[in-house]
């Protein structure tokens, strides 16, 4: 049984409208253990079920005369996609009741912004509503062009938190995992609380926070230190931070250093043998955050270079977001 609201009736009639002879299933992680069963669904149809990662609405796989069922993502506004793809946000089907209640009840939160992953973008109401009426004041942020819906993050861009963090005394972040609640709390300076429907609890990020800012104070060290900088670009199509690329290349070579721009779609850090110093990445922030222990030499994120090369104070540190794409 898949473990998800997915309206497949809904689905088909949008196949029969776009009258593509083929279907290619596009599936993140959690999904793709369920990829027979969504294909099951879909019978009567030619169904391919793609094996490559898809990370997001940033990183779509279309093809001619197929069209590309991306499940488990909201389209980012935006983007201008082609028109052979469309998105099926596979909300989780789980309640926040018993955790939210619980948070309610134990944490003395005056006023709470509330964030969420697009698979539990439609528990904030249940949320919000439970709060309220233990007279908590409830906040949830409008995002930017990058962002669909009110009170959503992505693992890119926590506009939605900013635009309320001066109104909250704490986020709580609807979902499971914490590299989004993380990015809140860096992009924030407020302490966030992940509530974790499957588990029923809920637990604070602070030790990671303090942990990576850690780590990627003592990559900066390092790229200070640095003469030769690999400059990583993306050609994904939500994720073409060019015009930044060339930038970065450009600050850097003003400082008579060197620096080279490396293409890519896939990023494999252990393909990555150059002959530099320190590498910095403008493509996912995931890449720099998630991997880098993978790569050979220290990553950094654009705004970690700036710390680097003395154009931003250290205490500005924070997360690295993407706002929109360029080429």
């Amino acid at each position: 049984m898949i473990p998800y609201r997915i309206d497949f009736e809904k689905i088909k009639r949008e196949v029969a409208k776009r009258g593509l002879g083929k279907i290619l299933l596009q599936l993140p992680e959690g999904l793709s253990i369920y990829a027979t069963e969504i294909a099951d669904e879909l019978k009567g149809y030619d169904v391919l079920i793609s094996t490559k990662p898809s990370y997001g609405a940033c990183d779509i796989e279309v093809y001619r005369d197929t069209l590309t069922i991306q499940f488990g993502h909201s389209e980012i506004p935006n983007i201008q996609y082609p028109g052979n793809i469309i998105f099926v946000e596979a909300p989780a089907d789980v309640s926040f009741k018993d955790v939210a209640e619980k948070f309610a009840d134990e944490v003395k939160c005056e006023s709470v912004g509330i964030v969420s992953s697009v698979q539990h973008i439609h528990s904030i109401s249940e949320v919000k509503e439970i709060l309220e009426k233990r007279g908590v004041r409830v906040f949830v942020g409008e995002g930017d062009g990058r962002i669909k819906y009110p009170g959503q993050v992505l693992g890119c861009n926590f506009s939605a938190a900013r635009h309320i963090a001066s109104k909250v005394s704490c986020f709580i972040f609807l979902g499971t995992g914490d590299f989004h609640a993380m990015g809140v709390e860096l992009s924030t300076g407020k302490k966030v609380y992940v509530l974790d429907p499957y588990s029923g609890e809920y637990h604070t990020v602070e030790e990671k926070v303090d942990k990576f800012r850690r780590q990627r104070f003592g990559a900066i060290v390092k790229a200070e230190e640095a003469e030769r900088f690999g400059i990583i670009l993306s050609s994904k199509i939500g994720q073409r931070r060019w015009k930044l690329a060339f930038a970065i290349k450009e600050m850097i070579e003003s400082t008579g250093k060197k620096a080279y721009l490396l293409m890519s779609d896939v990023i494999h850090p252990e393909n990555l043998c150059y002959n530099v110093d320190i590498y910095v990445n403008t493509a996912c922030p995931r890449v720099t955050y998630d991997d880098f222990l993978r790569f050979s030499k220290p990553v950094i994120s654009p705004l970690e270079l700036e710390i680097a090369l003395k154009l931003r104070p250290w205490e500005n540190f924070t997360f690295d977001e993407i706002v929109e794409v360029n080429r």
